[in-house]
Parts: structure tokens; C-alpha cells; sequence
């Protein structure tokens, strides 16, 4: 056989044996153009002894030889079948499974309020502390204080913040039992999670509230206009009706104490 014995085309156990033994095919002592030929003896695999360890277990994986049967192809997957997915899983690996994936997601989520929320999930807002941001004054602009604006001042220490988690805490019964910004979110992961009508709502107006702030941040200091908290508030609690009013919900337990805490009337003829 003329094939050419690179360890770069072999298929092995131990994967593409190139990644292993960047000389190749020469630490077995054989030369680099050998061939497939070099290492046959009548149907038996027969390789030069080998006194290195990784060598001679690659040479004990290899499966044995069957000259009477025909090429197959196989794909290297867990259902040995190949379909796109598993190709472009082979080629990037999937990231693992953030524990606030779930807070991004729900019947009533509006793409722009996610957007910002993700960013404030991963903290690369463009806060005041971050280093890529002109250093002019890195006070908070919503409170008017000399305190540094990072994610866990805005989301919740600052009190024009807190001020709203407190309205809609009295209007739809939101909380956010912590003011550190990281250990809120895991919290908000578990409390939150699931398909319950609530919890959807509820994850939509974490995402509206954040967006929201966010929103006011940059009124302040851009364009010099403002708003009180109690109007940043109203336009979540807004944007948020509008978005359950919009979708199409069946009757149920559920649907029924939803539009009870918002404060919204049951559609006619249902």
C-alpha cells in the first residue's frame, strides 16, 4: 500500500496523533515518507519496536486490521451520525450554560431591554470605572454623588435606583433583596426561573428597569435632561403592560393573577 503514513491523516483513540508528536511519524524511528505499506506483514500490524510509553500505547489502540472488508466512513459524534449541528459543535464547542441565561428569556421579553440587560449581566456597560472611557469625572450622575459609577452602584447602591425598585415593589411586587449587582443576579436566577406567567413578567421588568436606568444614565449625561424616579418607573411599568396587552395569554390561574397585579382589565369575551 502507498498510502502515506502521516500521523496527521491517521484516526486514532487519542485523537489527531499531529497534536501529540509534532515530529510526526519520525519518533517511531521509521523514515517520514513511509508508508502503510511499512507497517504491514501479512494482514498484521508490525511496527518497530518502541520504547517510549505514549508510543507504544498509541500502537496497542490501534484496531486490527481487516484487508477483506471496504472503506467506511464514520463521523466521531455521540450518535455516530453526522448532521450540522454536531459539525459545528466539533469545530466550536458550546460555551457553558450561564446561570442568568434564563432571566434573558420569557413570553414577554422586549429585545432591546435584553440587550442591555446581557451587557449589565457581563458588567461591559460603559460605566465611568471602565478603563476604555475618557476620564472626565467618574461620579454617579443619577445621585448627584462623588461615588464611582460602576454596575454595582447603578444596579442597585444608588439611591435614585433603589428609590425605584421601591415603586415597583409597591405597584407589581418586584424585589431585589440585594444591592450587590452580581450576587442580586444569582438570586433573580433562581426566584425568577420557570414559565410561571408572573416570572416572565417579572424577568421583563428587571430587563425594562435595567434598560431604563441605563436610558437615564445617558440622558444625564449626554443631552442634560432628567426624570424623576417616579416617571422612570411609570415608563417600565408601561412598557411592560403594553407588552402582556400584546400577547395573545389562554385563560388561566395564571393569566388571572397577572393582570390582577398589573392592574390590567381582562380582555372581553373571555
Amino acid at each position: 500500500m502507498a498510502y502515506p503514513l502521516v500521523f496527521g491523516r491517521i484516526l486514532h483513540e487519542r485523537g489527531p496523533l499531529c497534536l501529540s508528536f509534532p515530529r510526526g511519524i519520525e519518533v517511531t524511528g521509521l523514515p517520514l515518507s513511509s508508508t502503510l505499506s511499512s507497517v504491514l506483514q501479512r494482514n498484521q500490524w508490525c511496527w518497530p519496536a518502541a520504547t517510549d510509553s505514549d508510543i507504544v500505547e498509541i500502537i496497542s489502540l490501534l484496531p486490527p486490521t481487516t484487508p477483506s472488508a471496504g472503506d467506511t466512513i464514520c463521523w466521531r459524534s455521540n450518535s455516530g451520525k453526522f448532521t450540522l449541528t454536531s459539525a459545528v459543535h466539533l469545530i466550536q464547542p458550546p460555551s457553558p450554560h450561564a446561570h442568568w441565561q434564563g432571566l434573558l428569556q420569557g413570553k414577554f421579553k422586549i429585545p432591546r431591554h435584553g440587550f442591555i440587560l446581557w451587557l449589565a449581566f457581563l458588567e461591559k456597560l460603559s460605566t465611568m470605572d471602565k478603563p476604555w472611557v475618557p476620564r472626565t469625572e467618574n461620579g454617579c450622575v443619577l445621585c448627584g454623588g462623588q461615588i464611582s459609577e460602576t454596575h454595582d452602584h447603578l444596579f442597585f447602591k444608588c439611591w435614585f435606583s433603589k428609590r425605584c425598585l421601591t415603586i415597583l415593589n409597591h405597584k407589581v411586587k418586584f424585589q431585589w433583596p440585594y444591592l450587590e449587582w452580581q450576587r442580586g443576579i444569582m438570586w433573580a436566577s433562581k426566584r425568577l426561573r420557570g414559565n410561571h406567567l408572573v416570572n416572565a413578567a417579572l424577568r421583563a421588568t428587571l430587563a425594562a428597569l435595567v434598560y431604563h436606568i441605563w436610558a437615564e444614565r445617558n440622558s444625564r449625561k449626554f443631552a442634560a435632561t432628567s426624570s424623576s424616579a417616579e416617571l422612570l418607573s411609570n415608563r417600565v411599568l408601561e412598557d411592560i403592560r403594553m407588552r402582556i396587552m400584546a400577547t395573545d395569554i389562554p385563560h388561566s390561574l395564571q393569566s388571572r393573577s397577572l393582570y390582577r397585579i398589573w392592574n390590567l382589565a381582562w380582555p372581553l369575551g373571555q
